[in-house]
């Protein structure tokens, strides 16, 4: 699809050279039937700046847009009334849509014209993009109409079908920025619950490497044990056997007693490895 927008504006020239001229495009003209594109209205400068030009007529099967502007025919019938008469265009009842009013069909009124979407084959209008005067185009956007749900014109009005339904504005700054809210918000939600869901993964293997600390610790504290009686005992051998065999037995048995703590530290790392 094309946008009249794109057109609005855009340099018109012509000539064998694609270089004399002609002027501005001013407004898009459409049949009143069935809204097809049928041209141009092309503003002229005005002469030596004093004099105002007449504007014209483009017909929209003459002319190629291209990235200088617009390049028109050179053709006779491309040109006002021998190109309305070409195309048949009722050129009283012919509308420049860009502008008109459009309310529903209890006449409650929704936004002006603001730009057109056609087919650039035919010609046939597709969508109608109203802004709806509730703050800046640029910010809340516009509403995208499909030329089906036109009932017709009546009073100035593009009046739309009864079961027509008016959907939401789209392509202002407001709109794009709750999008992004929407999908940060989303985003923030998911990495939330993916993260509460790690948290309670690592919280269940944190109770099972207590579980196994614990375990692993209470066996070096029974080694420990173990080994601290067997070491208490054998230090009181050797307090027994002092009377009958002499300091050397006492040096051994106090010697292995001052290993008892360092027995407990190797017992807890063999249990910890296990």
């Amino acid at each position: 699809m094309r946008s009249t927008a794109e057109y609005s504006g855009v340099r018109v020239t012509s000539g064998t050279n694609k270089k004399r001229r002609i002027g501005k495009v001013l407004r898009a003209v459409f049949y009143a039937d069935d809204y097809r594109l049928a041209g141009f209205i092309v503003k002229r400068p005005d002469f030596l700046f004093m004099f105002k030009r007449s504007d014209r007529f483009l017909a929209w099967d003459r002319l190629e847009l291209t990235d200088q502007g617009i390049v028109a025919s050179q053709e006779k019938d491309s040109w006002d009334k021998q190109a309305i008469e070409r195309l048949r265009l009722d050129w009283d009842r012919a509308m420049l849509l860009q502008g008109m009013p459009v309310v529903d069909y209890y006449s409650q009124k929704i936004g002006a014209v603001d730009d057109v979407w056609f087919d650039p084959k035919t010609g046939q209008s597709i969508d109608l993009m109203v802004s709806t005067g509730i703050g800046s185009k640029a910010l809340i956007g516009q509403i995208r109409i499909p030329v089906t749900s036109i009932k017709g014109y009546e009073d100035t009005n593009i009046v739309l079908l009864k079961n027509a339904l008016v959907p939401q504005h789209e392509g202002g700054l407001a709109t794009i920025a709750g999008k992004q809210a929407a999908i940060v918000g989303n985003t923030l939600k998911n990495t939330s619950e993916a993260a509460q869901g790690q948290v309670g993964v690592l919280a269940e293997k944190a109770g099972q490497s207590g579980e196994r600390l614990g375990y692993q610790t209470g066996k070096a504290i029974s080694n420990a044990k173990q080994k601290l009686t067997r070491n208490k005992q054998e230090a009181q051998a050797g307090i027994d056997s002092l009377a009958h065999s002499g300091g050397k037995a006492l040096g051994r048995q106090v010697k292995r007693t001052k290993g008892m703590f360092q027995s407990f530290k190797d017992e807890y790392k063999k249990a910890s490895k296990g």
